[in-house]
């Protein structure tokens, strides 16, 4: 597999998730607000704004050399990911939405990914970053995953853990005391 084809394996990996968001967007259609958060815009649009470290270090990777065979394990890592964030997309269904808010028909997920983590889609996405920086050679990914994307999630994970506990409850503080909010199987 030549570099062309390895990054254009990595996007299309990507397109899975956004693809997936598109989808779920009209699928969910227009309904009513139950509950609207009112944090930063920023921390609200996570979901597009998480990417676009990734397209600028696309296009300037800063290069390591790293060898064919570690790069097709990021490559697999990259795809496995995406296709772990679509699943918790999809198994939101129409709870699914971009912005922290709850609306009407909303339920609380406790199956499928999220019987592992409370935020399976952040996970993948994260784990896309690692797996799309060895895949790439991109030091400039990794960097850039370490320092924005790692907190930027975080900040984004506490502040919808708000806003669940705020619309559900007691029966959002139960899920959160037994299952962990990132990475799976550390309680």
């Amino acid at each position: 597999m030549d570099d062309r084809s390895l990054r254009i394996a990595v996007l299309l990996a990507a397109h899975v998730i956004f693809l997936s968001a598109g989808a779920l967007r009209i699928i969910r259609g227009h309904r009513g607000h139950l509950l609207r958060s009112h944090d930063a815009w920023w921390l609200q649009y996570y979901p597009p704004l998480v990417w676009v470290p990734f397209v600028i270090a696309y296009f300037f990777p800063f290069p390591i050399d790293l060898p064919m065979p570690v790069r097709l394990v990021g490559l697999a890592v990259a795809i496995a990911s995406a296709v772990f964030a679509a699943w918790a997309m999809w198994s939101l269904g129409k709870s699914y939405g971009i912005r922290m808010d709850l609306f009407e028909g909303h339920r609380l997920v406790t199956s499928g990914p999220y019987h592992l983590t409370r935020h399976p889609m952040y996970l993948g996405i994260v784990s896309f970053h690692v797996g799309a920086t060895v895949a790439m050679e991109s030091l400039a990914l990794l960097v850039i995953t370490l320092v924005y994307v790692i907190p930027f999630t975080a900040l984004r994970i506490r502040a919808e853990d708000s806003v669940l506990a705020a619309g559900f409850g007691d029966e959002f503080r139960t899920f959160a005391g037994s299952v962990p909010a990132f990475v799976p199987f550390t309680r």
